[in-house]
């Protein structure tokens, strides 16, 4: 006596192939591509990035951490990075009347808020730099991104908005 082809196994497959080909398609052809991030008016982002671009180049100019010789030479680095953020931050929000929609004024209202956290962070690192000793261990040293909500660093959540808009340059400084 032969078995039957189609077991209960075969067609618990065969329905699990079908809703995942259906789940896929419908994805594929009819799920919105939109980024919920994206601003609807290009204006402010079009006015942020030659801004961010201009004084990440100034932090980019800046010596780096390997070029230090003190914990306390490095902080005045930070120092001088950490400035041109909380000035590029201000022009940042000095760029928000262009911004029309409350939901696109929602999000950089976000945004500045982590902005604030970030600089908040730099500000005690360069605090943790300049009242450094000879027998500070360094682990001590090391920058170190509060964590804002649980499930990730609000850093990545502010290079996103920021590569979803087209402000490429507008990224989390990358001089620590």
């Amino acid at each position: 006596m032969s078995r039957p082809y189609w077991s209960v196994g075969r067609l618990s497959l065969g329905l699990l192939v079908i809703i995942m080909v259906v789940f896929w398609g419908w994805i594929y052809l009819f799920a919105s591509r939109e980024n919920v991030d994206r601003f609807s008016d290009r204006a402010f982002s079009e006015a942020a990035e030659p801004m961010c671009a201009a004084i990440q180049a100034e932090i980019d100019g800046l010596p780096g951490g390997h070029t230090a010789t003190s914990p306390q030479e490095r902080a005045v680095h930070v120092r001088t990075a950490t400035d041109l953020t909380i000035t590029m931050v201000a022009e940042l929000r000095a760029l928000m009347p262009l911004v029309a929609e409350e939901e696109d004024r929602a999000r950089l209202e976000r945004w500045f808020e982590d902005w604030d956290a970030y600089i908040v962070d730099r500000e005690a690192h360069v605090v943790r730099l300049t009242e450094a000793t000879d027998e500070t261990p360094r682990n001590e040293l090391a920058f170190l991104v509060s964590e804002r909500v649980s499930g990730g660093f609000y850093t990545l959540r502010m290079d996103g908005l920021a590569n979803v808009n087209d402000m490429a340059s507008c990224h989390v400084p990358g001089d620590i």
